[in-house]
């Protein structure tokens, strides 16, 4: 007797639907897809008990004739590709004729669609995969999908979705990202009978970033771009002081397909090199237009990975566009009370009011839509940044704050013996001097690693180091990265390690008591194990120890000069750590907060 059988049609959808629809969010996934695959710009999701009772999408798409409608229920029976080479040319989210199969197959469905060239549409009732009804009905061109009692006909699988508000915010995240991809597209949602949101369709990225996230997250956005031959790269990325613990808010879309790629996301982190605070992640949303022919989206059982023919231009461009867009633009925090909402790990975001306002563990700290539609979105950017080979500008300018003289900034006076303010054309500019010297002499000390000649001072007297016995392997084992930084340090008769010439950056510093500091931050932090990784790190401790300390007291000479230095430098933005160096306060904000405007 076989033991080999041949499964039921029946069964072959219940084990492609646990491949297909893991949960609620999956199938809203599935349908708004096939929408915006239909040609719809208006598109309503409606849900109850986040999904698990009742979900409903309506588009205004293309439709489908009743023919058709009764084909696309069955499995793997699509529009979308006719042979293996349409596999390498599909411009389209589904492609495999799975999933309105696999979603029949574990709930109770009613498809209703329509054609323009006919006067009724198609309405087809089906239970657990059977078709029960195929009847004419009335309603407008497009299709609307109702799914009740998901997973009823599988127990096992019901059991284990989670609570209602876990999943609608898997719902919530889901049309985040879609509505990211496809602004020319409206989305209406609507959860237990309450409107949640009400995008309007857009050519405007930005603006729907402000209509999801608020207009002080879009003015944080900055624009990057590369115009390729064969590929574009498009969108916008955070300034570093929106910067999150988490990557929810990091959105790649591929032809308008979202994914996940965590190369990418890695590379664009690299392009902050030392702007980041900690273990932050950017936030951006970025979009890549690219030839078909030149990606394999078939490689994920839900679509959400690709694979690149050129994976390393790619990455490489990423980098340098962020780079680029980094340099070239102001990202000095607006105002005090905008800069401590930021530094939260809140991302700034206004809820919609009920259940979801909580967010998905009962605060605020969660990715969400907006309110009801908000007016206005920040600054016209302007054009496109030009960029060459690789998205580096093809003209090399002077990226520091003194762009054309609109931040050249001239000290006031100095607030506890640790602050400077600082006054330019726009408004007032506070200073932390530790910060803003901490970066300029990180730059300096980057300076002095990479020239090929060192500039370094001999020390008339040389200086026997008084380093603890525990802490002499940790400088030998660097020597190396102090060496290239220009320190000449030799052992001496007896063994005794004797420093002959340091950086000259340095030479008017106590530099025994930043070597000891050094190495004791050496010691009790975390080091890379690899060699640039080492010299970051010991090249931020160097720029701390030797920085301007807090409570010192600085002439007007003093701080104009660390201003003017601050102009003159690349990335002035952070401290190596990632921490602001400074905070505008603009004119227009002091009217406003003084009632004159």
């Amino acid at each position: 007797m076989s033991i080999i059988k041949i499964l039921s049609e029946h069964l072959i959808n219940q084990i492609a639907a646990g491949e297909v629809i893991e949960r609620p969010a999956s199938c809203v996934k599935e349908l708004v897809e096939n929408s915006v695959d239909s040609g719809a710009d208006e598109i309503i999701i409606e849900v109850k008990n986040g999904g698990k009772t009742f979900i409903k999408v309506s588009d205004n798409g293309c439709g489908m004739s009743k023919e058709d409608a009764a084909k696309s229920l069955l499995r793997h029976a699509t529009s979308k590709i006719s042979d293996e080479k349409d596999l390498w040319n599909i411009m389209t989210f589904g492609f495999r004729g799975e999933a309105l199969a696999s979603i029949a197959s574990v709930s109770e469905m009613i498809l209703k669609t329509k054609i323009s060239s006919e006067t009724a549409g198609t309405e087809i009732t089906c239970v657990g995969g059977e078709v029960k009804t195929i009847e004419a009905c009335g309603m407008r061109d497009g299709t609307t999908v109702e799914i009740n009692n998901l997973f009823f006909n599988t127990p096992a699988r019901q059991k284990y979705l989670k609570k209602d508000v876990t999943e609608l915010s898997q719902i919530i995240m889901f049309l985040n990202s879609t509505a990211l991809a496809h602004p020319e597209v409206s989305f209406k949602f609507i959860h237990n009978d309450r409107m949640q949101f009400d995008l309007p369709k857009t050519d405007n990225l930005l603006r729907r970033i402000s209509d999801i996230f608020g207009k002080a997250t879009s003015d944080a956005m900055i624009p990057i771009f590369y115009g390729g031959t064969d590929f574009k790269l498009e969108g916008f990325i955070g300034k570093p002081v929106i910067s999150r613990s988490d990557t929810r808010h990091q959105y790649i879309f591929v032809n308008g397909r979202p994914i996940q790629h965590r190369i990418i996301s890695f590379k664009i982190k690299e392009a902050f090199h030392s702007m980041l605070m900690g273990d932050k992640k950017p936030v951006f949303v970025l979009d890549i237009h690219i030839d078909p022919s030149l990606i394999d989206v078939n490689v994920h059982p839900r679509k959400i990975e690709i694979r690149f023919e050129d994976e390393s231009r790619i990455l490489a461009i990423a980098y340098s566009a962020t780079k680029a867009a980094l340099q070239s633009h102001n990202l000095i925090p607006k105002a005090f009370v905008e800069t401590q909402r930021y530094m939260s790990d809140r991302f700034p975001s206004s809820w919609p009011q009920g259940e979801i306002s909580r967010g998905i563990d009962g605060s605020a700290n969660s990715a969400g839509f907006g309110n009801m539609l908000r007016t206005g979105f920040g600054a016209d950017f302007g054009g496109d940044m030009h960029l060459g080979e690789y998205g580096v500008p093809d003209s090399q300018q002077n990226f520091g704050l003194n762009d054309a003289n609109k931040f050249a900034m001239k000290a006031v006076t100095q607030v506890s013996n640790s602050y400077i303010v600082a006054e330019n054309s726009e408004g007032l500019v506070l200073v932390d001097q530790h910060a803003a010297h901490e970066r300029v002499r990180y730059f300096e000390l980057l300076e002095q690693f990479n020239a090929q000649k060192k500039n370094i001072q001999p020390l008339l007297v040389p200086e026997t180091l008084s380093i603890p016995l525990d802490e002499i392997p940790i400088l030998t084992s660097n020597m190396e990265v102090f060496e290239g930084l220009g320190f000449e340090i030799e052992k001496g008769p007896g063994n005794e390690l004797i420093l002959y010439a340091v950086p000259a950056v340095l030479s008017g510093e106590d530099i025994v008591e930043i070597i000891n500091g050094v190495l004791d931050d050496i010691s009790h932090g975390s080091t890379s194990s690899n060699v640039k990784g080492r010299i970051e790190t010991i090249m931020h401790f160097m720029a701390c120890r030797s920085a301007i300390k807090f409570g010192k007291k600085l002439t007007i000479d003093e701080m104009n000069a660390l201003l003017m230095r601050m102009e003159e430098i690349e990335k002035p933005y952070t401290c190596p750590h990632g921490r602001p160096t400074m905070i505008k306060l603009t004119f227009n904000e002091l009217e406003m907060m003084f009632g004159r405007k």
